[in-house]
């Protein structure tokens, strides 16, 4: 008589768990988690291969969900560094890269603003997408 343990449930529970975990990862949001302002007119275009870049209320920058500080020039140095090394998405056809940018809505314009000109002339992104939320009074 020979004794064999039966491995077929193990393999069902780890596809059953291995499921759960892929759709759990596709839920969750990219970048750290801020207050978006809202807008009714706007574009859903979003490439999930853009790299998220989140400022929260106190003016931390994130990448994605990577803090980096307050904004200053080390910060904004590592978030260069950080995108770069990270962002394997393809180029547009001018060579330009393009980011995706999250800030609370209630977060003064004057932190938000220095972290677009570095974007803008150090890491040459000319096409910055700006986050919003749906309003809801539709």
């Amino acid at each position: 008589m020979r004794n064999d343990i039966n491995v077929t449930p193990l393999v069902d529970v780890m596809l059953v768990l291995l499921i759960i975990f892929m759709l759990m990862t596709l839920l969750m949001g990219r970048g750290h988690d801020v207050t978006l302002p809202k807008a009714s007119n706007f574009s859903s275009e979003k490439d999930k291969s853009q790299p998220v870049i989140s400022i929260d209320l106190d003016g931390n920058i994130y990448v994605e969900k990577t803090k980096l500080g307050l904004v200053t020039e080390a910060t904004l140095k590592e978030m260069d560094e950080q995108v770069n090394a990270a962002w394997k998405a393809p180029k547009n056809p001018e060579g330009v890269g393009r980011i995706y940018l999250k800030a609370d809505e209630k977060l003064e314009y004057a932190k938000v603003r220095p972290v677009i000109e570095y974007m803008n002339k150090t890491m040459a992104m000319s096409q910055i997408d700006l986050a919003i939320q749906k309003d809801s009074k539709e």
